[in-house]
C-alpha cells in the first residue's frame, strides 16, 4: 500500500512537473519558439 502511494507521489510531482514546464507562461515560449525560428531563418538566408 505504501509503496503505491510513493509511486503516485512520484508521479504527481512529474506531471506537476510537466504543467509548470508546458501551461505556465505558453506565450512567452510560443513567442521564444517562433522568434528563434525567425532569427534562424534569417541567418539561414531563407528570407
Amino acid at each position: 500500500m505504501e509503496e503505491k502511494e510513493q509511486s503516485s507521489k512520484k508521479q504527481n510531482k512529474f506531471v506537476s512537473f510537466l504543467k509548470a514546464v508546458f501551461v505556465h507562461n505558453i506565450g512567452w515560449k510560443l513567442l521564444s519558439v517562433v522568434s528563434a525560428f525567425i532569427m534562424w531563418a534569417l541567418a539561414a538566408g531563407l528570407w
